[in-house]
């Protein structure tokens, strides 16, 4: 072989040795590069398999350490999530992971209030020009504000609206004589509070459905106005309690409304109006029987019923003794002495009461029985309104809050004095109006004598209507008094006198259940 073709031979073997370097490079790197999507070598599968399968030993562990000691499991994840991630998943580090009870805390019980407020007599200032005809009617009434009643419902509006009780309850009585234009005018009043977020819910009295009396009063005219059946009371007061109620009862206008998780509301239709209107009261036989099943079924469920009417559940009132008390109070009282209901709360009197039912004379004040609230009319001052509360343990408190009017003329501008200085005027506009009737009734005494007679009846009226105590001696020792035992002593007017002063002799604005009895 010449010298030339020895040189050539060892330029390929250097050559090929070379390629085969860059080629074992090559390879090399091929096998350490990553994974293209949807393709895998041979090699690649099974690093793929190694990791699975310490995955798997790994699960494993941490499986039978679970199994075997639950919290030190834990430790060993949080451990590893830590190393993986160096934080916990959610951004939070060790020190700030919150504790399963803190992100999941259990609300507390808060046990509501009430607000119960009755016999508004609302009436439309539509429906009349103040003119005199109204006047005589107010001259003629008991001390209702008519004048003024408008004005009181804005008032109380207002004050719901800032309270936000956990229900307003009206408990009849709504409007003066049940004229539909007063019903529809109120229903827009109620509409407002209930769009601020106030629960309304509304019985009817019985001045409000197929009333006679319902007039429109213009100039010296008085002139009968539409009233309203209990189809249309119902189509206007629909959204007041009826369409939220849990149940009904089909031969009236009671349901149940349902306060929260441990109260129900019985809101019973006590008034009389078909065929006719009738002035007292009864709960139908077929509403007893209805309310004895909602009462079993609040038994079973361990809920608490608290029932409202319009008329009274108890005798109340020495002075006026008719029309005022269910016809059928005795049967009713059984039925919910039965299920130990511990109040009932009712309106008509147009006084402030309180009491305790008492079967027999002499039982011990500890005993169970039934008690009663008494809402007077809010129409007539001074114009209030009472709040029920429940306590943690099951308790109750009554209280009453006066409505304040003097408070909102200012508030909002009002120039009308009798507003902005409404306390005085309101005692004024009662005791006057009475005092008035009262005068009138006497005749042949002396001038000063009928007027003094007469201002003291009708400051008792007053504080007789508010449930306010009377100081019965120092009555007695007025000047007044003993006009009336010189002049009138077997009058009408004397008796009345005497029922008020043996009637008032406690303070009716607050009431108290403890509990359980």
């Amino acid at each position: 072989m010449s010298k030339g073709k020895k040189n050539w031979l060892m330029i390929l073997i250097y050559a090929g040795l070379i390629a085969m370097c860059l080629g074992i490079v090559w390879f090399v790197g091929k096998i350490s590069s990553p994974t293209k999507p949807g393709r895998e070598s041979s090699s690649e599968t099974t690093m793929v398999q190694t990791e699975e399968s310490q995955e798997e030993e790994r699960e494993e562990e941490e499986s039978e350490s679970a199994e075997a000691t639950p919290s030190e499991a834990e430790k060993q994840e949080e451990s590893r999530h830590q190393e993986e991630n160096g934080r916990w998943y959610g951004g939070r580090t060790e020190t700030d992971r919150p504790e399963m009870e803190e992100e999941l805390p259990v609300e507390e019980y808060r046990p509501p209030s009430i607000v119960t407020v009755s016999d508004i007599h609302y009436f439309a200032p539509s429906m009349t020009d103040y003119g005199e005809a109204f006047d005589e009617m107010v001259k003629r009434d008991d001390g209702k504000l008519v004048p003024y009643i408008s004005q009181l419902m804005d008032v109380f509006t207002e004050e719901m609206t800032e309270t936000q009780p956990d229900a307003v309850i009206l408990s009849g009585d709504l409007t003066l004589n049940g004229e539909k234009g007063a019903h529809e005018a109120l229903a827009e009043k109620l509409k407002v509070l209930a769009d601020q977020g106030v629960r309304v819910l509304v019985i009817p009295g019985n001045h409000d459905i197929n009333n006679p009396n319902a007039a429109s009063y213009f100039g010296a005219v008085r002139e009968a106005a539409e009233s309203v059946s209990a189809e249309e009371f119902l189509d206007i007061y629909h959204e007041f309690g009826y369409d939220q109620a849990i149940s009904r009862d089909g031969t009236s206008l009671s349901y149940i409304c349902e306060l929260d998780e441990k109260n129900w509301l019985m809101m019973l239709d006590s008034a009389q109006y078909e065929p006719v209107n009738l002035v007292g009261g009864r709960i139908r036989s077929t509403t007893v029987k209805w309310m004895e099943e909602q009462l079993e079924a609040a038994k079973e469920l361990g809920i608490s019923v608290i029932p409202i009417a319009h008329h009274n559940l108890l005798k109340e009132s020495i002075l006026y003794p008719v029309d005022c008390t269910l016809e059928n109070s005795d049967e009713v009282i059984k039925l919910l002495e039965r299920y130990r209901v511990p109040v009932f709360i009712s309106g008509h009197l147009h006084l402030q009461r309180t009491k305790k039912y008492k079967p027999e004379p002499g039982e011990p004040e500890d005993a169970y029985h039934i008690s009663e609230i008494v809402a007077d009319s809010f129409a007539i001052p001074p114009c209030q309104y009472g709040i029920l509360s429940w306590g943690d343990g099951g308790q109750l408190r009554y209280t009453t809050k006066e409505a304040d009017v003097e408070r909102y003329a200012a508030a909002h501008g009002l120039t009308d004095e009798n507003l902005l200085n409404f306390k005085e005027y309101g005692t004024d506009f009662l005791v006057g109006v009475i005092s008035q009737q009262i005068y009138k009734k006497m005749s042949s005494l002396p001038e000063e004598h009928m007027r003094k007679m007469a201002e003291l009846y009708g400051q008792l009226n007053r504080d007789y209507c508010a449930g306010t105590p009377i100081d019965v001696k120092e009555i007695k020792s007025d000047e007044a008094f003993r006009l009336w035992e010189r002049n009138l002593p077997d009058s009408r007017m004397f008796e009345e006198i005497d029922d008020i002063l043996r009637d008032t002799r406690k303070d009716h604005n607050t009431w108290d259940f403890p509990g359980e009895w």
